[in-house]
């Protein structure tokens, strides 16, 4: 599943959790569910931020990214 794909359906879900028509029961299988993407979206967004701390190295003191332009 991609992370679009994964956003999507917890999107889907909260509005499913939102309505008054949602029985309980599929409302608590609805919540696993949305927990369980919810962590798989978590560590997708954990995973980019490493990739692109790699390609855009900062200094340790400033905070701020070296560029060629300094």
């Amino acid at each position: 599943m991609t992370f679009e794909a994964a956003m999507d359906r917890l999107d889907g879900i909260v509005k499913a959790l939102e309505s008054p028509d949602t029985p309980l029961e599929e409302s608590l299988r609805l919540f696993g569910e949305g927990s369980r993407l919810l962590a798989f979206c978590s560590g997708k967004l954990a995973d980019a931020r490493v990739q692109v701390e790699k390609l855009l190295p900062e200094t340790k003191e400033t905070g701020e990214v070296r560029g060629d332009a300094d």
